[in-house]
C-alpha cells in the first residue's frame, strides 16, 4: 500500500479552507484525503494529521498515534484529558476509546464522507465533512494576538468584520468603523485601504482599536471551521472569529 505524501496533506490544507481566485472565495471542494477535520455521524468529532489524531464527543479529548495508509488506519499510544463527564458523555467516549485502542481500520472516501471498516467489513463509523460557513459573511471578533499574547476583552463586544462578495470589506473596531478591500490571490488573502471614522474614544478603546487593525494588516490566510473563522499570519492565528447569528 503506497503511503499518502505529506503533498496530499498541504493540498487538503489549502482545498478545505479556501480556493485560488482573483476575486472572491469559491464553494469549497472535498480533498481526496483522510487527513483533516470530521463530524462522526451519531456523535462527536475526529481530526487526522500527519501521524496523529486526536477526538471528542464535547468532554474529553482522547489523542494518540496514528498510521495512515491510503487504505487503512492504525492507532497507538491513546491517551486522554481526564475531567468528569456526564454518564452519556462518558460512555461514548469509552466506546470511542474502545474501537480505536490498538486497532487497525480500512477505509473508504466518498464524496463528504469516509466510512471506516473493521477487519470483519462491518462499518464501524461513518465521518462527515463539516459544512463550514461561507467566508464572505458577517463574522463577530473573539480575540486578537497582541505582542503580549492572544486576548479577548469586553471591549471587543458588536465588534467584528464584514466580508462582501465584492471584494469590499466592512470594519467595526472598539472605537471606529470603517471600510476598505481585500483580494484572495494564489490562496494569499491581502486586506487594504482601511479607512476609520474619526470618532474620538477613551484610551483603552483607542489602544484594542489600533491592535485589531495592526493585526489585520498583518494577515495572509484564512481559515473556516463549521462557523468560526481564523485570519492567520503565515497559517499562524492573528485574529479569531464566530459567525454573526
Amino acid at each position: 500500500m503506497r503511503r499518502i505524501f505529506l503533498s496530499a496533506l498541504l493540498f487538503f490544507g489549502f482545498s478545505l479552507g479556501s480556493c485560488s481566485s482573483e476575486d472572491t472565495p469559491c464553494c469549497p471542494v472535498y480533498p481526496p484525503v483522510i487527513f483533516g477535520h470530521w463530524d462522526i455521524k451519531g456523535g462527536g468529532t475526529l481530526y487526522f494529521e500527519v501521524g496523529r489524531f486526536s477526538t471528542s464527543v464535547g468532554c474529553n479529548t482522547l489523542f494518540g498515534e496514528v498510521d495512515i495508509t491510503e487504505e487503512s488506519l492504525g492507532f497507538s499510544l491513546i491517551a486522554t484529558t481526564l475531567m468528569g463527564c456526564p454518564e452519556e458523555e462518558d460512555e461514548r467516549e469509552q466506546e470511542l476509546a474502545t474501537l480505536f485502542d490498538s486497532a487497525t481500520l480500512t477505509y473508504k472516501l466518498i464524496d463528504n464522507q469516509a466510512i471506516l471498516f473493521n477487519s470483519q467489513g462491518d462499518i464501524v463509523l461513518t465521518l462527515i465533512r463539516p459544512i463550514n460557513a461561507n467566508f464572505v459573511n458577517d463574522w463577530v471578533l473573539q480575540s486578537i494576538r497582541t505582542e503580549n499574547g492572544t486576548s479577548s476583552s469586553i471591549l471587543d463586544q458588536n465588534t467584528g468584520i464584514t466580508f462582501l462578495a465584492d471584494g469590499n470589506v466592512e470594519v467595526v473596531t472598539a472605537c471606529n468603523s470603517g471600510r476598505g478591500n481585500y483580494s484572495i490571490i494564489n490562496d494569499v488573502l491581502q486586506i487594504q485601504g482601511i479607512a476609520l471614522t474619526e470618532m474620538g474614544c477613551d484610551e483603552e478603546r483607542n489602544t484594542r482599536q489600533n491592535e485589531m487593525i495592526a493585526a489585520l494588516t498583518e494577515i495572509n490566510g484564512y481559515s473556516i471551521l463549521r462557523k468560526s473563522l481564523s485570519l492567520e499570519k503565515d497559517g499562524v492565528p492573528y485574529l479569531s472569529f464566530q459567525l454573526r447569528e
